[in-house]
C-alpha cells in the first residue's frame, strides 16, 4: 500500500505538464470531430459562440484546475504507475461532470449531441494515458551516458518458478547500471510453458532438469552462480529438494526476496516473550460478537456525525491548512501495522521552506479544543469498518511506546476509547496504562463496555479525571499473576475456580471480576 507524504510535504504547489495543457485544448475538438465533423464548421465570427465552441471552452476551463487538484503534472511520465492512472481517471470524470452540469445550466446542452461528453472523456483519458505510455517506452530505450572502464563479472542466475514477481525481478536486474546480475534462464513446473520467454528470459525446462541445465550451460562456457526461487510459486517441499540439490553441486539457492533483500524486517514490537510472561485467556466469543456490533455502530455514527465531521474539516483547513486528515502508523492486533486516521490539530512540523516550527506554535487554540472533546478521532470510525480497530479496547500505540512485552495488549484489536482512557487518559503512567488495558482484555463484558461509553461521554464534557482506586485494582491484579508449572495463577480474594484454555496452556482464575 502506498503511503501519503508527510504533512509538511503535502502543500507543495502542483505542476502543469505542457503536454497535458496541449491535450486539454485539443481533446474537445477531437471529440467533436469524432462525433460529427460538421460540429466544427466555422463560417464566421458568430460561430465562436456556437454551442460546440462553448463546449470546448468550458472543458478547457475545468481541465486546468482538475489537473492541478489531482496533481497529474507531479507524476514523472517515464515512471507512471497504477496510482497515476487512477488520478487520470478521477480528473477526467471530474472535468466531464463539471462541464456537463455547467453547460446544462447555460444552454441545456443544446447543439451538442448527448454522447459528446462520453467521447470527450475517452479521448482525454486516452491521450493523457497514451502520452505517458510513449514517454515510458522512449525512456526505457535511452542509454546510460555513464560508461564503466571495467566491466564487472556478472552473477549469473537461474530462476525457478515464473510469476509476476519473478518477471519484475528480471526487469529490475535488466535496468541496473552497472549491471551485476544476469538471469540466463528459467525453469517452471508447468510443462506447457517450456520454450516460452518472459521478459527475454527463456523457460528451458522443469525444476527437475536443473542439474542438466547447469551442466549444458557449462559446456557453452556459462557458469551459473545462483538459483533463485520465485516466492509462492513452488511448495516448501520442492524448495527444500532444490536447495539440497544446489548444496550438493556447490550452488547458492535462495528466494528472490532474500536475493534482493526484500524480506520482512522483524518487528521491534513482537519480541520473543519472557519465559515467565503470562498469557491471559480472553473471551473470544464476546470479541467476535463485538466485531459485528462495531461495524453496525460505526456505520450509524458515520452517518450521524457526517455534518459535524464536515464542519471540523472546514475549521481544520482554515486553522492548520491542508491536509485535514492526519495519518500515523500504529500497532494493532497481533502486531500488525495499520494506518490510523485523525483530524489534524497540529500545524506541520516544518514550514514550506523546510525550517522547523517551534512545538508551542504547532497546537492552536482550535486544535486544542477539538482534541479535548475527542472530535479529532471521528475518522477512526473508518478504521473500525476496515477491521483495524474496535470501538472499545486498548488504545493503539506507536512502536516506540509499546511496553517491554506487548503480547498481552496485542491479543485484541485496539479501540477508539478504552478502560485506560476513561480511568486516567493522559494522566496515567505507561505502566498504569498497560495494566489497565490488560485488565480490560481479561474482564471485557457488555456491562463494562457500556460503562466505558458513558465515562467517555463524561470526559467529552468535563475533561479527564484520574481514578486511583481503579488503577490500584488493575495494578494489583496484574502484579499477582505469576507462572507456576506452565500455568498462571490469578490470586484475588474470592473465586469460583473457573478454568480457561488458551494457546495450548491452562490458566486458572481464583477470583471474580471486581466491581469498579
Amino acid at each position: 500500500m502506498r503511503l501519503a507524504a508527510p504533512t509538511s510535504k503535502t502543500q507543495l504547489l502542483g505542476r502543469l505538464s505542457p503536454f497535458d495543457v496541449f491535450w486539454a485544448i485539443l481533446a474537445p475538438f477531437v471529440a467533436l470531430a469524432l462525433r460529427d465533423p460538421a460540429l466544427l464548421d466555422f463560417d464566421g465570427p458568430n460561430d465562436v459562440f456556437s454551442h460546440s465552441y462553448q463546449f470546448a471552452a468550458v472543458t478547457m476551463i475545468f481541465a486546468i484546475p482538475a489537473f492541478l487538484f489531482f496533481r497529474l503534472g507531479n507524476g514523472m511520465t517515464r515512471f507512471f504507475a497504477a496510482k497515476d492512472l487512477v488520478s487520470i481517471v478521477l480528473a477526467t470524470l471530474t472535468i466531464v461532470a463539471a462541464s456537463a452540469v455547467t453547460l446544462f445550466v447555460i444552454n441545456r446542452l443544446e447543439g451538442v449531441p448527448r454522447s459528446t461528453p462520453l467521447i470527450y472523456a475517452m479521448v482525454l483519458a486516452g491521450g493523457l494515458f497514451g502520452g505517458r505510455a510513449l514517454a515510458r517506452l522512449s525512456g526505457s530505450v535511452r542509454l546510460n551516458d555513464v560508461e564503466e572502464q571495467l566491466e564487472p563479472r556478472l552473477r549469473r542466475v537461474v530462476v525457478i518458478g515464473m510469476n509476476r514477481f519473478a518477471a519484475l525481478a528480471i526487469k529490475l536486474t535488466d535496468c541496473q547500471q552497472p549491471r551485476t546480475i544476469q538471469i540466463v534462464a528459467a525453469l517452471d513446473q508447468r510443462e506447457r510453458l517450456s520454450g516460452r520467454t518472459m521478459d527475454g528470459v527463456k523457460i528451458v525446462g522443469r525444476p527437475a532438469d536443473l542439474a542438466a541445465v547447469i551442466d549444458e550451460y557449462a559446456v557453452h562456457g556459462i557458469e551459473i552462480d545462483e538459483v533463485w526461487l520465485a516466492d509462492h510459486s513452488i511448495t516448501h517441499e520442492e524448495a527444500a529438494r532444490i536447495e539440497e540439490q544446489c548444496l550438493a553441486i556447490g550452488l547458492k539457492a535462495c528466494s528472490i526476496s532474500h536475493a534482493l533483500n526484500l524480506t520482512a524486517q522483524k518487528s521491534p514490537v513482537l519480541r520473543a516473550p519472557r519465559p515467565d510472561a503470562p498469557v491471559i485467556a480472553t473471551n473470544a466469543g464476546y470479541f467476535r460478537f463485538k466485531r459485528a456490533l462495531d461495524a453496525v455502530i460505526a456505520t450509524i455514527l458515520l452517518i450521524l456525525l457526517a455534518p459535524i465531521a464536515l464542519v471540523i474539516a472546514v475549521v481544520t483547513y482554515n486553522d492548520v491548512g491542508a491536509p485535514v486528515i492526519f495519518w500515523q502508523r500504529r500497532i494493532g492486533k497481533g502486531g500488525r501495522e495499520f494506518v490510523l486516521f485523525k483530524f489534524r490539530t497540529y500545524r506541520a512540523p516544518y514550514t514550506r521552506n523546510g525550517e522547523p516550527l517551534p512545538s508551542e506554535a504547532r497546537l492552536s487554540t482550535i486544535g486544542n479544543a477539538i482534541r479535548s472533546t475527542r472530535l479529532d478521532e471521528i475518522p477512526q470510525l473508518v478504521n473500525i469498518l476496515r477491521g483495524d480497530m474496535t470501538l472499545i479496547g486498548p488504545r493503539p500505540l506507536l512502536p516506540m511506546d509499546q511496553p517491554e512485552d506487548p503480547t498481552l495488549r496485542l491479543l485484541v484489536r485496539p479501540g477508539v476509547t478504552g478502560w485506560a482512557q476513561v480511568i486516567g487518559g493522559t494522566l496515567v503512567t505507561a505502566e498504569e496504562k498497560d495494566a489497565l488495558d490488560v485488565w480490560y482484555i481479561h474482564h471485557a463484558s457488555p456491562l463494562l463496555d457500556l460503562k466505558i461509553i458513558f465515562r467517555t461521554l463524561k470526559i467529552v464534557f468535563q475533561g479527564e479525571n484520574k481514578h486511583q482506586d481503579a488503577i490500584t485494582v488493575a495494578l494489583k491484579w496484574y502484579d499477582n499473576m505469576r507462572p507456576i508449572d506452565n500455568r498462571i495463577i490469578v490470586k484475588e480474594v474470592k473465586g469460583n475456580g473457573q478454568d480457561f484454555s488458551c494457546v495450548g496452556q491452562t490458566y486458572f482464575e481464583d477470583a471474580t471480576s471486581p466491581t469498579i
